[in-house]
């Protein structure tokens, strides 16, 4: 009792394979895994997050549960673990949780960013649409995704007898410094597709932005878009995929839940915004092609 502990991980994953731990590749949770077994010789370790990021992409905050060994304080512990844990991940809260919080599947919903610009951008997050785009196109179509539909045709790989259909609270294209002004200034051309919603399907948030920028590159229709919300066949997927780099998990909403004999909600303080711009621009960040 009292080894659990719940954090908030802020992370950048270029380097990373993804969350899960793979063979042969390096993982966020092979990482984290690894250096709390340096910090803990002897005793069992245990290490879940409730959302599987994919390689390339980043987390203002995941929620990360993990099992050390022995009671500690919470800021000792995350003082000591960010210490030993790479420059490019970094746990900005930790707190102690119930041994019978389940990480992987209490969330209410899910918030995820995607930036880009029309421009080439000192920023290896913001991908450059190197061709002219409609983003007011891109805007209004957006508002499409908002509701319960069917997105069998927004995921990578095809689910057998899996259940295709999403809730999606929210979802717009903003100014990034909207979003996130730490990291962008107010004349910047950048742009941020906000998504919120119940849950995504693999790779889902990424053909999203691929299919907004064909509707921006007049390649796909607002016709088009709704008839592939609509589940029925097609002969190609609406979008394709975008690459992970410009793709961030923002933000993770649990449910009240009891600990010990007391309701308590996981509270995101959101202090990620301190680690803007140093901890997510290299030495020489390097823009990439969305197109």
């Amino acid at each position: 009792m009292g080894k659990f502990y719940i954090g908030h991980l802020a992370y950048k994953g270029t380097q990373y394979y993804g969350w899960q731990k793979q063979a042969d590749v390096p993982t966020i949770q092979e990482t984290i895994f690894n250096t709390l077994r340096g910090l803990y010789e002897f005793g069992r370790i245990e290490v879940k997050a409730t959302s599987r990021t994919d390689r390339d992409v980043h987390a203002l905050a995941q929620v990360v549960k993990f099992l050390i060994p022995r009671r500690e304080d919470p800021e000792d512990v995350r003082l000591k673990v960010n210490e030993a844990l790479p420059d490019d991940i970094y746990f900005t809260q930790l707190e102690r949780i119930n041994k019978s919080f389940k990480v992987t599947y209490l969330a209410l919903y899910k918030e995820y960013l995607y930036f880009f610009s029309p421009h080439r951008l000192p920023y290896d997050f913001v991908g450059t649409i190197d061709s002219e785009i409609n983003i007011e196109a891109m805007k209004e179509a957006a508002r499409y995704f908002v509701g319960v539909h069917d997105f069998r045709h927004f995921q990578n790989r095809a689910q057998v007898g899996g259940d295709f259909k999403r809730k999606i609270l929210e979802a717009k294209i903003v100014m990034a410094s909207e979003i996130l002004p730490q990291a962008f200034k107010d004349d910047e051309e950048v742009y941020c597709f906000y998504v919120k919603g119940e849950g995504f399907l693999k790779q889902m948030v990424r053909l999203m932005m691929g299919t907004l920028i064909h509707i921006g590159l007049d390649k796909l229709n607002e016709g088009q878009l709704v008839d592939a919300l609509g589940g029925g066949d097609l002969a190609q997927k609406p979008g394709f995929i975008a690459p992970g780099a410009g793709l961030f998990l923002k933000h993770i909403e649990f449910p009240e839940v009891y600990s010990g004999d007391q309701l308590r909600r996981v509270v995101d303080q959101e202090k990620y915004k301190g680690l803007f711009p140093h901890f997510w621009n290299g030495p020489k960040p390097q823009s990439f092609e969305i197109t």
